[in-house]
């Protein structure tokens, strides 16, 4: 079970989610939304070997939480795992601010070697990928939730991004079309939890909605599909 973009920390009930990943041994890349509430979900979920905590700092959180910017940085050389990052085009009056922090990230990112990113690009997607492609060398991009045309998907792919496909997009038209043109190889699942929902309840790390989907459209086992996610975290962890 893998689970590489979830807001753990937003669950109504975290500490029990939390005990059933442990439980599962579900892999799950525990993004945040903030240095601060980074700092917090270290302190509750730090300890789990197949939990991985990153610093975040949503793009639609950033000129809010400005002044939260050193703190961030005084963390990215200790932290493996960065997410949530970007930038969001919801607000056009913000996105200079965005995109700036955002290119500050990746380049002090490639001081320390590089870092794992997952990274949020809805409605900025030619930003994201052009800053990605000026200023990443080292650092493993997985872009999530990813919204793109064909041909942004080939350029995503060109410049070394992975993807990580949620249940919301198995579900729908536009989704399902950017999933097929995907290599298998350089997909993750992730559920974006719990902000994404079935039956208005919010879908869990250990869901099996992306693994079911993708065993179907390419005609292959559910066993043979975890084993290829397997594969594929370890090819993004071995990388980073």
């Amino acid at each position: 079970m893998i689970d590489y973009h979830c807001h753990l920390d937003l669950y109504k009930n975290p500490i029990s989610v939390f005990n059933e990943v442990k439980k599962r041994k579900t892999d799950v890349f525990a993004v945040t939304t903030s240095p601060k509430a980074y700092l917090k979900t270290s302190q509750y979920f730090g300890g789990a070997e197949n939990v991985r905590v990153a610093l975040g700092f949503h793009p639609e959180l950033v000129v809010q939480r400005y002044t939260e910017r050193q703190l961030f940085f005084e963390h990215l050389s200790k932290c493996k795992y960065i997410g949530e990052i970007g930038i969001d085009g919801k607000n056009r009056n913000e996105i200079s601010i965005q995109k700036g922090l955002f290119i500050d990230i990746l380049k002090e990112a490639e001081k320390y070697n590089g870092r794992i990113m997952s990274i949020h690009s809805r409605g900025a997607i030619k930003d994201v990928l052009t800053s990605i492609e000026s200023e990443v060398q080292k650092s493993i991009p997985v872009l999530h939730w990813f919204t793109g045309t064909k041909k942004e998907l080939e350029w995503a792919l060109s410049i070394g991004c992975w993807f990580s496909i949620n249940p919301r997009m198995c579900q729908t038209k536009s989704g399902r079309e950017i999933i097929s043109l995907i290599p298998l190889s350089k997909i993750v699942p992730e559920t974006d939890a719990p902000f994404t929902m079935k039956n208005s309840i919010p879908y869990m790390p250990w869901d099996t909605t992306v693994v079911d989907y993708l065993s179907e459209l390419n005609g292959i086992t559910q066993f043979e599909i975890e084993r290829i996610m397997g594969q594929n975290i370890k090819s993004i962890e071995q990388d980073g």
